[in-house]
């Protein structure tokens, strides 16, 4: 139910015209039931309401398609607020001479007055200007949070694109060093990179994604690098919390592991490490990573590995405007990322 009232919402801040005639129609039965002249409405009840907008229907299109344009949204404030002054003025003039002298040529067969003073007819024109303008305001803001809906959303694709070429060759590097070796592993692992290829490329072009298929991607990653380093037993990945049901955004993990890997246990620095922490506790996720780095990395630190990082730090401010902290700090020796998200 909530769905199809959202799909209805959609489609009418999307339609214009049926948002005129949605309008118009209100309009006509709310007035239709303040100018009856008896508790039954009746045919000539139908005919002076519809002569009764006209004069409005002018005025506030004349609002909509010149004024508005012309004046407010340049901001000439005074000369827009001055133009509808003079624009009531005319479309109360023009409602009292419309049935004082012109609708007897029209309908001699009914009898109709002026209903309403200059200055009550005025407050009529002064009413449907601001609620039309409002409205046009109302769908403005509203087509613009699209636009920028859609923009972030371009933004998020071109960012998992660049994530995606650079886990790719890592992991094919990996399994060219095994085939060079004749190892026996390699269709294997072959066949473990198609999986995680189809995570990254398909299974992730979602907005969240399970908490558990993230964690279980960052597992098969490391279990594919390590193919490429003898310090296994240096590796350290700890789970804690309750996992189940949660879900996350996809690929924001992956460049800081990666980054550890290439500047950590890859480096050559002796007693190399790196240490994972994923901690959920309610709806709030802690992400930490640590490890070392040779003294000779720290120029292609600056220079190279800040790439995907950059990316993840887009993403976050993309998804998780003011529900996210990010701190890294490094030495010359040490590389931490702490990441806390509130999991939405």
């Amino acid at each position: 139910m909530v769905q199809k009232l959202r799909i209805i919402f959609d489609r009418l801040i999307k339609d214009r015209t049926l948002q005129h005639i949605l309008f118009w129609c209100l309009s006509f039965l709310i007035l239709m039931n303040i100018l009856k002249v008896s508790a039954e409405i009746k045919r000539i009840d139908l005919i002076y309401t519809a002569i009764f907008h006209i004069p409005i229907f002018l005025i506030v299109y004349l609002n909509l398609q010149v004024l508005f344009p012309l004046f407010l949204e340049r901001g000439r404030y005074i000369y827009y607020g001055a133009s509808i002054l003079v624009s009531t003025v005319i479309g109360s003039v023009f409602y009292i001479i419309l049935f004082d002298s012109w609708i007897d040529y029209i309908f001699s067969g009914y009898y109709f007055i002026a209903y309403y003073s200059f200055w009550d007819i005025s407050l009529y024109f002064i009413i449907f200007i601001f609620l039309t303008s409002l409205f046009r305001l109302a769908r403005g803001w509203f087509r613009l949070q699209e636009i920028e809906k859609e923009k972030t959303f371009a933004e998020l694709k071109a960012l998992k694109s660049q994530i995606n070429p650079h886990f790719l060759f890592n992991s094919l590097n990996s399994i060219y060093s095994l085939a060079r070796k004749n190892s026996g592993v390699v269709p294997e692992k072959i066949i473990q990179l198609s999986g995680l290829m189809r995570h990254i490329i398909y299974e992730s072009d979602v907005e969240l994604i399970s908490l558990e298929k993230e964690i279980e991607m960052i597992k098969n990653y490391i279990e594919l690098q390590n193919l490429r380093t003898i310090e296994k037993e240096k590796f350290v990945l700890n789970v804690l919390g309750e996992i189940k049901g949660k879900k996350i955004a996809p690929l924001l993990f992956l460049p800081f592991v990666e980054n550890s890997f290439k500047h950590g246990l890859k480096s050559g620095v002796k007693n190399a490490f790196v240490k994972i922490t994923i901690e959920s506790t309610g709806n709030v996720l802690n992400f930490e990573i640590e490890n070392n780095k040779g003294i000779s990395t720290e120029i292609k630190d600056l220079k190279h590995s800040g790439i995907g990082i950059e990316n993840v730090k887009k993403r976050l401010q993309l998804i998780y405007p003011n529900q996210h902290s990010l701190k890294i700090s490094k030495t010359h020796l040490t590389f931490k990322v702490l990441l806390q998200v509130q999991l939405k």
